[in-house]
């Protein structure tokens, strides 16, 4: 399922604008309500001051023949009720509300602040006037008609224009983020109209800062699609190369022995078949072992299943020179183990491990002469443990050290092979976050060094 980041945007922006309009056109209401109320109580209080020092008598004069409509009409202007001290009734104006004595304010602060009441349905501002001197109470009350169609008129004014604003808002909002992810879709379309095998970086010329970086990973992404690109098509030629040649060998001496009328020479052909099967055979692991260790090198070989924090690799080289140690004393050669006290375990993956481990020891055996010695050693250093393969071979010269290692590349006075077990042993190291090297001393001296620690995210 996928989701729109344009609609995404939109969505963000309106849910995050549209309260805040709300909550602006709310407080633009109060506040505007708050003013009117102020004038609202002003006018109340300067229509209110006249009559207060008028008696009874002169009340009856001022606002028994002035004409008052019903509550709810627009004619409405004034009420007055007053009281005696102790809440006799004195005067009551025409239309005035049922407005009870009890409802004087008890704090004389109250005296001071306009109240609105709710009286058979209708709301009213009131003023309560406390006469100690002429022995009265009086209050002053004006429908509060006016005041609310002025707040429906507002609350409309205010409404309105928002709900426009609204509806307006969300396709302009939409043009924006259109406009705003242009590059993004120009960025699209470029890398769309490429061709599969084109793998030149993106142009960062014209672009936004903000897809800068994003072009950048694109740019770096594709370097490493060339490069691996690159590295599987050298790796494809190599290994069709290589096993071309023992099953060649294979089909021949299988040829030769379908036409051999001698037994003796049929079975020297199916020798040679079988050796040349073997030899294909193991080529064959070896670039899956090799295919292997490549897949995925983004990710940490501690990702795979078999994984251990605590390897004992003393343990593990003991076990791998054991395996060969038989082979190589029927050869005339001598095989020993040395390991270090401080010899600490390592976070590995042991199969891998071995395998490195074992191309080093068939590496220095396959070429020692006979009568010579493959000396092994685990011990701690810096950067963690290492395990040495020194033998008493040839050696290789000094210029042709850093082609050890390198796929298919078995620099020539060094024997047969395909050149992969020293690739392997070197791809296992750096998967593991360690290094192997080389060095001629009195013959080749191979250093696989693994970390005590498992490591980060490797590239190989």
């Amino acid at each position: 399922m996928t989701h729109s980041l344009r609609a995404r945007l939109v969505r963000s922006l309106l849910v995050v604008l549209l309260p805040v309009w709300v909550a602006m056109a709310a407080w633009t209401y109060w506040s505007v309500i708050e003013e009117v109320d102020e004038i609202y109580d002003q006018q109340l209080m300067e229509v209110a001051l006249p009559l207060l020092p008028q008696s009874v008598s002169a009340l009856h004069e001022s606002l028994d023949d002035m004409p008052i409509d019903e509550p709810d009409g627009e004619g409405v202007d004034l009420a007055v009720l007053a009281w005696s001290a102790q809440g006799a009734p004195l005067y009551r104006s025409p239309t005035a509300p049922p407005l009870s004595f009890a409802a004087r304010p008890r704090d004389p602060a109250g005296l001071r602040v306009a109240r609105t009441v709710t009286l058979n349905g209708h709301d009213w501002r009131v003023w309560w006037f406390e006469q100690a001197q002429m022995g009265r109470w009086l209050a002053v009350l004006k429908p509060m008609n006016e005041r609310n169609e002025l707040a429906r008129a507002m609350a409309l004014g205010l409404g309105l224009p928002t709900l426009a604003t609204v509806l307006l808002l969300t396709p302009v909002v939409r043009w924006v983020v259109r406009r705003g992810l242009k590059p993004l879709h120009q960025l699209g379309r470029q890398i769309a109209q490429r061709r599969a095998v084109d793998l030149t970086p993106v142009s960062e010329a014209g672009q936004p800062s903000e897809t800068v970086p994003l072009v950048q990973e694109i740019n770096a992404l594709m370097t490493r699609l060339a490069r691996t690109l690159s590295a599987e098509r050298r790796f494809t030629a190599d290994a069709s190369h290589e096993l071309r040649t023992p099953l060649a060998a294979c089909r021949a001496q299988i040829e030769v022995a379908r036409g051999a009328g001698d037994a003796d020479v049929r079975g020297v052909a199916l020798g040679h078949a079988l050796q040349a099967l073997d030899r294909a055979t193991r080529l064959t692991d070896e670039l899956l072992a090799l295919a292997r260790l490549d897949h995925d090198t983004e990710a940490p070989l501690s990702a795979t299943p078999g994984w251990q924090a605590q390897l004992d690799l003393a343990a593990l080289v003991q076990d791998r020179v054991a395996a060969v140690a038989v082979p190589a004393l029927a050869r005339g050669l001598e095989v020993s183990l040395q390991v270090s006290d401080d010899a600490a375990p390592v976070a590995g993956h042991p199969d891998w491990i071995a395998m490195a481990v074992d191309n080093l020891l068939s590496n220095a055996l396959k070429y020692t002469p006979a009568g010579g010695q493959v000396r092994v050693a685990v011990a701690s250093v810096e950067r963690g443990m290492a395990v040495v393969v020194h033998d008493t071979g040839p050696g290789v010269r000094p210029e042709d050290l850093p082609k050890l290692g390198d796929r298919f590349d078995r620099l020539g006075a060094r024997g047969e092979g395909a050149g992969l077990g020293l690739s392997i042993a070197r791809q296992v190291a750096a998967r593991h976050g360690g290094s192997l090297s080389f060095a001629v001393d009195g013959g080749l001296r191979a250093t696989l060094i693994l970390p005590t620690q498992a490591p980060a995210v490797t590239r190989s």
